[in-house]
């Protein structure tokens, strides 16, 4: 049914995407709840449509009924071949309703999970500025703790201590060396 592989292809294309979710509402969060509450009225729209079918039933058997009483066999097949495809047609409708109800669930889940993730995550952030703004407000890193070790100065070396060497190698000696 058209209405069902609409619902199908928004779930699907919900499941793939990832909206990322802030502290603060955006236009995302916002189309996240306006795509959850389509996908929502599709779903109440699926289950009427289900309504509607098993009344069709209803009323076909009964027609069936009332053309048995009547004598009318060509009429109670008809009636009931009629309620036949119908509840076929109803079968598959649920299964599809189901389907989607679970893939709804299971998307519901899963937007629960990543916002609790963002969450963690944003909690782990501010305990970090937190802790950052606590240092910066103290004055930052103590300089008196750190040791400071006594600078020696190193042995000067003469370019002509490479004088021996190869003129390439005695360069590279030098930039080293400085």
């Amino acid at each position: 049914m058209d209405l069902l592989k609409k619902v199908e292809l928004l779930l699907n294309s919900k499941a793939r995407s990832v909206l990322p979710r802030r502290g603060r509402t955006s236009s995302l969060d916002e189309q996240e709840a306006e795509l959850l509450a389509e996908i929502h009225r599709a779903l109440g729209d699926v289950e009427a449509q289900e309504r509607q079918l098993a009344e069709r039933i209803k009323t076909e058997l009964a027609q069936a009924d009332v053309a048995a009483r009547r004598g009318d066999r060509e009429q109670q097949r008809v009636h009931e071949r009629r309620a036949d495809e119908l509840d076929r047609h109803l079968e598959r409708e649920s299964l599809q309703a189901i389907n989607l109800e679970e893939k709804l669930q299971a998307l519901e889940e899963k937007l629960a999970l990543a916002q609790a993730a963002v969450e963690k995550e944003g909690r782990k952030a501010a305990q970090i500025d937190a802790e950052a703004s606590k240092v910066l407000a103290e004055g930052g890193i103590d300089v008196t703790t750190v040791d400071k070790a006594p600078q020696t100065t190193p042995q000067e070396i003469t370019p002509d201590d490479f004088s021996s060497d190869p003129p390439d190698l005695a360069a590279k000696k030098s930039r080293l060396s400085e």
